[in-house]
């Protein structure tokens, strides 16, 4: 083949590929926007929704909260109209709160984000379950560290039937699981989470367990994940419908979920648990420790049965950017070097 064209066809190989690439992206994109919102959290002191919690004794209700420069506010919401029916002002200076995590009538407020991986002021507050009331009230404040030093941290986990806290961070790789024990907390000492699981799905925002304790569900700003308690292997995984920002998750049933978004006026998805999914084939998201089993016969109180149907695509919608991206420098590497004739000179 004359030497010119061949350099002329590998370039414009790689052209076609980011092509299709893209037009499968645009395609499950346009997929994703068929899901339509449950409920709409449309109260105007609800801007940064970035942890939620559903209600064990009203399926009907849920209660979320503001992260960071907001104040220490929990909102109880009736997820049949969205409306507020409830606040909780906590005697607390919050400084960046990411989480909720609801058991046995406590709600768990996870103080925990850093963004700059930088705070040695990381706490949980644990105060009784608000129910739809407003009220001021105190709050016990656990102060937390991580094994192997400062994380941002946007996923508080309670496994039902158990003692254990989790947090996973949220990393760019190789996610961590860490945990510790509700007993060994402490008001006037700093408590540490231990690490248990590594390897888990990237940038998590947010996390929580099935009622029944048999899964445990990531949110990312572009999927959501199915994942195994007992050995932190991934079971499945989904993409989301449009979000302006993807960052609260909670079950409503054993293998349904809400999952939320920051913003004004942002809506909440009611969505099936993954089970499969492209998400099990690849080995960055497998982890690489084991913690205990989660062991759980908590009775199954969800929410009525709705569209269980996960919309496909943001995944690849993610995934196809970042081949494209990773496409688009080998074009200009293979075109510079097409134009330098290959010699060592330009290349420097």
């Amino acid at each position: 083949m004359n030497p010119r064209h061949r350099r002329l066809l590998i370039p414009g190989l790689l052209l076609a590929l980011i092509v299709v690439v893209v037009v499968a992206s645009l395609i499950d994109r346009a997929d994703a926007a068929v899901a339509e919102p449950v409920t709409t959290l449309s109260d105007p002191r609800i801007t940064e929704s970035s942890g939620l919690a559903v209600s064990t004794a009203e399926d009907d209700l849920a209660y979320t909260v503001n992260d960071s420069g907001n104040a220490a506010e929990v909102f109880a919401v009736d997820l049949t109209t969205g409306a507020v029916v409830g606040v909780t002002t906590v005697r607390a200076q919050f400084r960046d709160v990411e989480a909720l995590a609801l058991r046995d009538g406590t709600l768990w407020i996870g103080d925990i984000g850093d963004n700059r991986a930088e705070r040695g002021d990381l706490a949980l507050y644990a105060i009784e379950e608000p129910g739809r009331t407003t009220a001021t009230v105190d709050a016990r404040r656990f102060p937390v560290s991580l094994e192997g030093g400062p994380a941002d941290v946007e996923a508080l986990l309670a496994p039902p039937e158990s003692d254990r806290l989790q947090v996973v961070t949220k990393s760019l790789a190789d996610a961590t699981v860490l945990m510790l024990s509700e007993g060994d907390l402490d008001v006037g000492r700093t408590t540490e989470f231990e690490q248990t699981a590594s390897g888990l799905p990237a940038l998590v925002t947010d996390g929580a367990y099935s009622r029944d304790g048999s899964r445990v569900t990531l949110l990312s700003y572009g999927s959501l994940w199915s994942i195994d308690p007992a050995d932190w292997s991934v079971v499945g995984s989904g993409s989301l419908p449009p979000l302006e920002q993807s960052e609260t998750v909670a079950f409503v049933s054993d293998d349904a979920v809400l999952v939320g978004s920051e913003g004004a006026d942002s809506p909440l998805y009611r969505l099936a648990l993954p089970s499969g999914g492209a998400a099990t084939r690849d080995p960055d998201t497998v982890a690489t420790a084991t913690p205990e089993p989660t062991s759980s016969t908590a009775p199954v109180t969800g929410a009525d049965e709705a569209s269980d149907d996960v919309v496909d695509g943001r995944t690849l919608v993610v995934g196809g950017i970042g081949a494209a991206g990773l496409v688009a420098v080998l074009v200009f590497l293979v075109v510079r070097r097409g134009r330098s004739g290959g010699s060592r000179r330009a290349l420097r």
